[in-house]
This record gives C-alpha cells, structure tokens and sequence, in this order.
C-alpha cells in the first residue's frame, strides 16, 4: 500500500507527487493515457533535414500549453530546476485586425487591455469598445481574491451570461464582437461563446489571471511539452500509465483523523491501495469516475456542469518567419470565419517560423465537421487574409483536436456556466473524505494557466501531508 495515489500525469499531478515524495512519503502516479503530460504536449515537426542527422536542429511544437508570464513564479522556478531556457515572446512588429471587410496594421494590442496605439477602426466603435471595458474592469476590481462565489454580489452576476452583459454595455459590433472574441480567445480557463459562460466566471477570469500582467510574455527553447516527461523520470517507476481509473472506494470513515482504512483505486488492470488520494484531473473528466461514498450533490453537479473549451490548436511552419520582413509582429486578430487569433511561435534557435493558430467556440465545432483538406484550407486562408498569400504555402501543418482527446476532453481548461460557481464552488476545493482535488482549474491565481496547475499541485499535497503526518 502506497501512502498517497495521485490520479493524472498532467503538470498539477506530476507536482504533487514530486512534493509528496520530498516529504517522505511513499507515492502511485496512475494515467490513463499512454503518455505523461495531459494538456502539456509537444510534437517534433517533419520537416526535410529536421533531427539529429539533418541540416537543422530538432524542431519541436507544442500542441498544448505554451506560454508563461512574468508573475509565474512557482512555474518559472520548475523550469529552473528542469534546466529548461526560456526566450521572449517574438512579438516586435505590427498587430494585424481584421473585421468585416476592413484590414489593418497597428502598433499596439487590445486583447483585454488596450496597450500602444489603437487599430484604425471608426473612433465610434472604439470609444464604445474601451468605454464598455472600463465599465467591465471596473466589475473585475469589485472581486476579491480567490474564488468569487462568496462576494455579495455573486448571485447576482452569476444569474448573468456574458451576453447579457455585452448587449447591456455594448452599442457597436465591433464591441460587441470584441468582447465576443475575447471570450472565445483567452477563455477564461476554456474556451466558451458569451452566451453560454457566467458573466461571474469571465469577470473572475480577468480578476485572476489579467491579461494586463503579459502571461504570454515567454516561450520555452524545445517547447514546454519536455517537462512532464522530465518530472515522471524523477518519479521512477511509480508511474504508471495506460491505467483509466474507474473507482475510488473509501474504506471506513474517510474523514476522522486517525482513520487508517485504506483507499482502493480500481483501475482496468488492478486495484491500488492508499491513505489518501489526489486526483488532479478536470472535474468533467472526474465524472467517469465512480466514488464510495458517493460525491455530494454540489461536486456532482460541478463535474457535469464545467464543461471543457472547445478548441483546436493548429500549428503553422514555415522555413522562416516571413511576416517579419513586412514588419509584422505575427499576431493576427479578427472576426474572420475560423482563426480569430493567431500568434508566432518561433523558436529563433531553429530559424524556422511558427504561427500558433486557434479555431475556437462554436466555430471549432463546425470547423471540425470538415474533412481534412477543408480544414487546412480554412485556416491557411484566414492566415494568409492575416498575413499575406506566402502563408498558404507552409512546410508543415499540425491540428491538435482537443475535444477529441478522451482523457482531456478540450482545452485551455474548463469553464463555468450561469448559476454553477453559486451553486457548486465550494466543491472545486473541498475534499471528498481522503479524497483531495488538483489540476488548474481548482487554482486560485493564473487558472487554465501552467502557473495554476503547478500552485494547485503543491497545495494538494501540503494538505495531504498535514493529514498524513
């Protein structure tokens, strides 16, 4: 019997069992895909020379997480300690916007705060645009600290969509459709349209993890998706993988303090014995999960009702970073018909160009109903409306389906509709017996974000070992 078994090998689990481990204690990491990492993947692109024995260095994307920020402080100290190098973002040059019919360049940025100039868009809709912003960061600053659903007004705004927000403070489309975009863009946690997300959770979204603060600010040399597989070598053998778990069973009474009863996890291959559990996993993928006792109503609902964002990530290569030479920074922004944001994504170390892609919402799901080819053509022409007709010739053309992902579900993170954080946040942290909860989601600080994952893995286990001892 193990001390502690940990339910998931994304960046939250791996953590925690790094930090229970240090404590002394003995511990079983159980996956039930066939590799480590979760939402943190990385692919090699298959370019011509690209490897050890080619003209260029090993080129690798992440089909995943990829970003951190300045603030990140528990991340970027894992990185460290990996020896994984950070560079920043390669964001010099122009932003472009599309909307409608209209193209422009513009030496700024405006995804949930306006920074540098402003896009030549008609002064009407930007006034209305930044004049509905004040009034929602006004509604962000009312927040506390931590999860929201205890403010006094919680109730209220979490009876709200977002829509309903935006057709109350919005008077143009252009502003409409920006705060449409930022929604289906940064997401908050995952990916959602306005109409289907709590105006609550989006505002929480902002309070917690403010674009204000540049998360984007850095990449990682060889992609983020290297350290899962770095964290489970320090794990050894008490990795397993290829495990779906299927129940935890709680012997005895789970909650007294001295309780030594153990905890049975049952997987489709064996049962595992432990003290306590940590499952660090997105409360809708938990729901497969069968629990003795049961979970109560309020974590019920929560894992049905968090849904994941629907999103794609689709990544771009090119023998160089072309738009550059145009003096484009290689953001792209815009109501286009699928790509709606796009961002380079070049490590200079390989000298190739990346372009970062997203197709999210419901046009994911209407994007993905196409064959193949559809979809690639769909989004090299968004690209090329971005940046110019060179972008439909890539040398490389990744998709990573997240909805399609059957342990993972979507992606960035999952995300709360109306009524949910008032009727069930309590359960995101709260644990179930011996039972306790980690991965992003259940974060405080930077949720949907590595920086999330990583704090909610280390608290998991600090509260587990102040139970164990």
């Amino acid at each position: 019997m193990r001390d502690v078994i940990v339910v998931g090998a994304g960046l939250a689990g791996l953590v925690a069992a790094r930090d229970l481990r240090r404590s002394g204690l003995s511990v079983r990491v159980i996956e039930a895909a066939p590799a480590v990492g979760g939402r943190m993947v990385r692919a090699p692109l298959t370019l011509a020379g690209n490897g050890p024995s080619g003209a260029r260095p090993p080129a690798w994307i992440d089909l995943g997480g990829q970003w951190l920020g300045a603030t990140h402080g528990r991340f970027r100290s894992l990185l460290e300690e990996q020896g994984l190098r950070r560079f920043p973002s390669p964001h010099a040059g122009e932003t472009v916007l599309c909307f409608g019919s209209h193209r422009c360049t513009f030496s700024g940025f405006f995804q949930g705060f306006p920074e540098g100039q402003p896009p030549s868009v008609p002064t009407h809709d930007w006034d209305d645009a930044m004049q509905a912003l004040g009034r929602f960061q006004e509604l962000v600053a009312s927040l506390p600290e931590g999860h929201p659903h205890h403010h006094p007004d919680a109730a209220a705004l979490d009876q709200l969509s977002f829509q309903d927000w935006i057709e109350a403070h919005t008077h143009t489309p252009f502003a409409a459709w920006y705060f449409a975009y930022f929604c289906r863009a940064v997401g908050f946690l995952g990916p959602a349209e306005p109409d289907q997300v709590s105006l609550l959770h989006v505002a929480w979204g902002q309070r917690t993890a403010p674009q204000g603060d540049h998360p984007e600010e850095e990449l990682i040399h060889g992609g983020a998706g290297q350290l899962p597989a770095l964290l489970a070598e320090g794990l050894g053998d008490a990795v397993l993988l290829g495990e779906p778990v299927r129940e935890i069973h709680q012997s005895e009474d789970p909650s007294g303090p001295g309780a030594e009863g153990a905890i049975t996890v049952t997987t489709d291959r064996a049962s595992h014995q432990a003290r306590a559990v940590i499952v660090a996993m997105p409360p809708a993928m938990a729901a497969a999960i069968r629990f003795t006792p049961g979970l109560p109503a309020d974590r019920l609902a929560l894992q049905e009702g968090m849904a994941m964002g629907r999103c794609t990530k689709v990544l771009v290569a090119y023998g160089s970073p072309w738009w550059r030479q145009a003096g484009l920074a290689g953001i792209g922004i815009g109501d286009r018909p699928w790509v709606e944001l796009c961002a380079d994504s070049s490590d200079p170390e390989t000298g190739l160009g990346v372009i970062a892609a997203f197709v999210a919402g419901r046009r994911q799901e209407r994007w993905s109903a196409l064959d193949a080819e559809q979809r690639r053509a769909a989004v090299l022409e968004d690209l090329a409306a971005y940046f110019g007709p060179v972008a439909l010739e890539p040398l490389d053309y990744v998709e990573k389906d997240w909805p399609r992902e059957p342990y993972v579900g979507g992606a960035f993170a999952g995300w709360m509709p109306p009524g949910l954080w008032t009727g069930s946040g309590d359960a995101l942290l709260r644990p179930h017996g011996r039972v306790f909860w980690a991965g992003t989601e259940v974060a405080e600080r930077w949720p949907g974000f590595f920086e999330g994952a990583v704090t909610s893995g280390e608290r998991a286990a600090a509260d587990v070992v102040a139970l164990l001892g």
